[in-house]
């Protein structure tokens, strides 16, 4: 898949509720623990991301995704929070 290709075809849109796989075998090991598992919704799509330094390959298109504490830690706390995750660890909720 080249930039272009996967920039032009993003799976979720901004607004879109999606769950964070809780492994991904062939996925960025970036992923942080802690959201592996956990419902959020998309806020940004930041498309394709070619790291030459750091990846042979282009980068699955890159999303923000918003949690609530709640969700991610437990308890009842409505704050939120955003990180960013790579579409391929993500599946619609």
């Amino acid at each position: 898949m080249t930039v272009a290709e996967a920039q032009a075809t993003p799976r979720f849109a901004i607004g879109t509720r999606v769950r964070v796989q809780t492994t991904c075998p062939e996925g960025s090991p970036r992923t942080p623990l802690y959201v592996r598992g956990k419902r959020g919704i998309v806020t940004a799509v930041h498309g394709a991301i070619a790291n030459p330094l750091d990846h042979r390959g282009i980068y699955p298109p890159l999303y923000s995704v918003l949690f609530t504490v709640g969700e991610v830690f437990g308890g009842a706390s409505s704050d939120t929070l955003s990180v960013d995750v790579h579409e391929d660890w993500l599946e619609p909720a």
